[in-house]
């Protein structure tokens, strides 16, 4: 049957592409996206909030505004601004940084690879938002920005993967400061061979997406046998075509405890030193960086300290067992308002802001998990804290579409 599949998938108009494709919702703020809709009309945003266009805001699991954007989705397929495939076929995506670039397949996965064990994950998801991304999902009924999954790489897969991007690709340009590239891979010699090659493959990991495909598991189990909402879509990255950043904490407030006194309660288990230096991130595992009152701190893990009760020694459990419940009295990452999180990609740069500006009262970084880690855990069946991995890259929207409810017929475009 075969562990991913090809897929008829829909994609903008070559001439359309960069007024079609956005950023992921998310990394937009809300008067980002109402001026996007109203100035990009060909923006995928106009899908995904197509009131803004008239000024009006509902709630995402509005059914009404899900409604108008499955509506506006056929509105742009039938207008030209998306084409669908004649046939199944796999895309290649690449995206260029300036000093790293990530290549990776994008297909459709069958939603009982989750239950199988053959798709691990390292996150723990909220049941809430899993049934209101899967009633999202049964209304509008795409998938517009890939599950991100990862996987130990493989030298036939890379070989594979560089002879057919030696193609022209279908689209090529810049977007948000990167080069963007998107193969369509169509032949069907190329295309069993892919299928051959992932099926070498025992498992793939969960990088990016876990309530998305979360989600779309709940619907597969729900849709009829032989729909397209049984599978759902994901971009496939080996481990060395993506890039794993830490998450570092902020913290709101230190209670009654002054610096000295952290700095005595922390010398219980870890070596402190004063770091002069502007900046100042950990280089090596159960090192932390601790940042306050205009000083860096290195926090080095003593090995006493080392012990059994840290468990799995990942380092943002550490952190949270030995220095936020002690000290600060926050367990629950996922609710407490006073810890706030920042990508391993912005640097101790802004860490240092963020408290100079008095928003956050200290700063602590964590070296990054390695893909060691990651795959230990993941295989373990462990999960690790929230906000623990920060994956690049960060995918776009509207490149490539799956159509949950069409993805086996064609369309007919309205002749008036």
């Amino acid at each position: 049957m075969g562990f991913i599949h090809p897929f008829r998938g829909l994609v903008p108009a070559r001439h359309r592409v960069e007024a079609v494709i956005s950023k992921p919702f998310d990394t937009y703020t809300a008067k980002e996206v109402e001026s996007v809709v109203k100035e990009k009309p060909e923006s995928f945003l106009n899908i995904i909030k197509p009131e803004l266009a008239n000024g009006k805001r509902t709630r995402p699991d509005n059914p009404e505004a899900q409604q108008k954007s499955r509506e506006k989705f056929l509105r742009f397929l039938n207008d030209g601004i998306l084409e669908k495939q004649n046939e199944p076929v796999f895309y290649i995506y690449r995206q260029v940084k300036p000093h790293f670039v990530y290549t990776g397949l994008i297909a459709t996965i069958d939603a009982t690879a989750y239950r199988d064990g053959r798709i691990k994950i390292h996150e723990q998801t909220l049941a809430p938002k899993e049934e209101k991304l899967k009633d999202y999902l049964r209304v509008v009924g795409i998938n517009a920005e890939p599950v991100m999954f990862t996987y130990p790489h493989r030298h036939s897969i890379d070989e594979l993967m560089n002879r057919l991007t030696s193609n022209e690709p279908y689209a090529q340009f810049h977007f948000d400061g990167k080069e963007h590239l998107l193969w369509v891979v169509s032949h069907h010699e190329d295309i069993a061979v892919i299928q051959q090659e992932f099926d070498q493959l025992s498992t793939v990991y969960v990088a990016d997406g876990h309530h998305r495909s979360a989600s779309s598991v709940l619907l597969a189990e729900e849709a009829p046998e032989n729909t397209p909402a049984k599978r759902f879509m994901g971009v496939f990255l080996p481990d060395h075509n993506l890039q794993l950043f830490e998450f570092n904490r902020l913290v709101k407030d230190t209670g009654d405890l002054t610096l000295t006194e952290i700095l005595g309660r922390l010398e219980e288990d870890f070596e402190v030193d004063v770091v002069n230096a502007d900046v100042f991130k950990p280089s090596r595992l159960h090192e932390f960086s601790m940042y306050m009152d205009g000083k860096w701190f290195r926090l080095n893990l003593r090995l006493a300290a080392q012990n059994n009760q840290l468990g799995d020694k990942l380092d943002a459990n550490i952190l949270t067992q030995r220095i936020l419940a002690p000290l600060f009295e926050i367990t629950d990452l996922r609710n407490d308002t006073r810890i706030g999180f920042l990508s391993g990609l912005k640097g101790p740069e802004e860490m240092k802001a963020q408290v100079d500006s008095g928003r956050y009262a200290l700063a602590l970084g964590l070296f990054p998990v390695s893909f060691q880690q990651f795959f230990s855990f993941s295989d373990q069946g462990k999960m690790m804290p929230p906000k623990t991995t920060w994956f690049e890259p960060k995918l776009l929207n509207g490149l490539v579409i799956y159509d949950l409810e069409n993805e086996a017929h064609g369309y007919h475009r309205k002749t008036t």
